[in-house]
């Protein structure tokens, strides 16, 4: 939904680029996908409308923030995904509580199977993507952010130690770019 916050005057040339954000998220929207701020930006430099450089990246944060103030983008369209409200889930009955787990259980596909496989990314922006297409496979998928963390290396190497352990052989689908190794 566009919500107007603010009274604000665009030069063209902003509003032209308002434009082809709008038309990229509406590209993604109807398949299914929101996008975050990164992903407009890389979608941006991918289709050679704006330099893949930081001053790039922060001028789109400050007119996407202005155009949605102003009523231009739709507030939905963009998410973030590191900042999330945490809580707890409540329900009118014990019925209710009973038909929100029926909905959530899933069978898992993958049980007597021979392999145990996650998908990384490198890329925190491509995470959506990545996961929508795990998921129709019953495949976990994980986001490095950059750079894996080293509790999250522990908690992985866990869970591929317990799987081999039960008899499956763990594979990591890993998605990233090469990053040449600079002395």
């Amino acid at each position: 939904m566009k919500q107007k916050f603010i009274d604000k005057t665009f030069r063209a040339k902003s509003l032209e680029r308002i434009e082809q954000i709008n038309k990229i998220i509406d590209e993604y929207n109807q398949s299914g996908y929101s996008l975050t701020l990164r992903q407009v930006y890389y979608q941006l430099v991918a289709r050679d409308i704006i330099p893949n450089k930081q001053k790039e990246y922060s001028n789109l944060s400050n007119l996407l923030s202005d155009a949605r103030r102003a009523g231009l983008v739709d507030w939905w369209s963009i998410e973030d995904r590191t900042r999330y409200l945490r809580g707890w889930n409540h329900y009118d009955n014990p019925s209710d509580a009973l038909r929100s787990t029926a909905d959530r259980y899933r069978i898992n596909l993958w049980e007597g199977q021979e392999h145990y496989i996650e998908v990384w990314c490198e890329k925190d922006a491509l995470i959506g993507i990545v996961s929508s297409a795990a998921r129709d496979y019953d495949i976990d998928s994980f986001s490095c952010r950059g750079y894996c963390s080293d509790t999250a290396m522990y908690r992985a190497a866990t869970r591929f130690s317990r799987e081999a352990k039960d008899g499956h052989k763990p594979v990591l689908l890993y998605l990233g770019d090469h990053d040449a190794i600079r002395n």
